[in-house]
């Protein structure tokens, strides 16, 4: 089903694997910094103010990254079942240059925009 040489989704398979790694120790290690920072902060109101909100932003980085980490997943998955570089919307072969710049792209630029517009927010 994939136009994509063996080589490219070889490449494209490699790229996906090395984003998974790397994001799940950044998850590990922004949970881990966000667990420290409440349980070092001082018992003053001010220490534990900065704590918290030191403590929302690495969850929301680490939130970020988990959702990405998803999206990588669900790739590696459309590899195995050989849909890989298929829109999944309409069916429609994804470009290379767009699979080489955001690997886990599940769907064509034209669909993708479209979920952008109808939602009001970036999705990759």
């Amino acid at each position: 089903m994939t136009a994509l040489s063996g080589k490219e989704l070889g490449e494209l398979a490699a790229a996906l694997a090395e984003r998974g790694a790397q994001l799940r120790e950044e998850i590990r290690a922004k949970v881990g910094e966000a667990a420290e920072a409440v349980l070092s902060a001082d018992h003053q109101w001010s220490d534990a103010s900065l704590a918290a909100a030191e403590t929302d932003i690495e969850f929301a980085e680490a939130s970020r990254d988990i959702a990405e980490l998803a999206a990588v997943r669900l790739a590696e998955a459309r590899i195995d079942e050989g849909s890989y570089g298929v829109c999944v919307s309409c069916g429609v072969q994804i470009p290379l240059a767009r699979l080489q710049a955001q690997p886990a792209a599940a769907r064509c630029v034209a669909c993708q925009e479209k979920i952008e517009r109808k939602s009001g927010t970036v999705v990759a």
